[in-house]
C-alpha cells in the first residue's frame, strides 16, 4: 500500500471517533474536530477591518498585518482569531517551498470572504471540520451572517463596526 493511501485509511478511522485514534506511525493523537464561528472571532474580524479603514497610515488592503501589533490594545481578540482561516475569512503570509506552504508566523490579512462576511454581504457556515490543523469541509446548516452570530450573544453589530469605537493605537 502507498503512504498516501495508508493516509487516507488512517483518515477514515478517524472519522467519528469523539477521542481520536493513536497514530501508528508517528505516536501522537490524531482527532477531526468540529470548530465554531464564535462571536469573539467575529469582533476580531471586525477589528481586522476596522484597522484597514481607520489605521492613520491608511494600508493597502493586500497589506499583511502582524498580529502583536494589531491586537497589542485587545490580546483578549488575539486567542483564537487565526482560525478565522478555517472559513477563508483570513490568509497567512507565507512561500512555498518544497509543494508545502511555510507561513510567515504572525502575519495575516483579510481575505475577499472576510471583508463581505464582516460587511455583512454573506452567510457563511458555522462549522468546520478540521483535521491536522486542515479544514476537511463545513456543516452547511447551519449558515449565519456576522451580525446574527453577534446578536445572540447580545451584542450589537452597529456598535463594535462604528470607526468612534476603533481602539487607539
Amino acid at each position: 500500500m502507498e503512504k498516501d493511501e495508508k493516509s487516507l485509511e488512517f483518515k477514515q478511522k478517524v472519522k467519528g471517533k469523539q477521542k481520536g485514534i493513536v497514530c501508528p506511525t508517528c505516536g501522537k493523537r490524531a482527532a477531526e474536530y468540529k470548530r465554531k464561528l464564535t462571536p469573539k472571532m467575529c469582533l476580531s474580524l471586525i477589528n481586522i477591518l476596522k484597522w484597514y479603514r481607520h489605521h492613520p497610515q491608511q494600508p493597502d488592503i493586500l497589506e499583511y498585518f502582524h498580529v502583536n501589533d494589531l491586537f497589542k490594545n485587545t490580546p483578549e481578540l488575539k486567542v483564537d482569531f487565526q482560525k478565522l482561516q478555517y472559513w477563508d475569512l483570513i490568509e497567512a503570509k507565507g512561500r512555498m517551498s518544497k509543494n508545502k506552504f511555510i507561513k510567515n508566523p504572525g502575519w495575516y490579512r483579510i481575505s475577499e470572504n472576510g471583508i463581505k462576511f464582516a460587511q455583512r454581504e454573506i452567510a457563511i457556515p458555522i462549522t468546520a471540520i478540521v483535521y491536522n490543523g486542515n479544514v476537511d469541509g463545513h456543516v452547511l446548516n447551519p449558515c449565519e451572517t456576522i451580525d446574527k452570530i453577534l446578536s445572540d450573544k447580545s451584542i450589537d453589530y452597529n456598535e463594535v463596526i462604528n470607526p468612534n469605537n476603533y481602539p487607539k493605537q
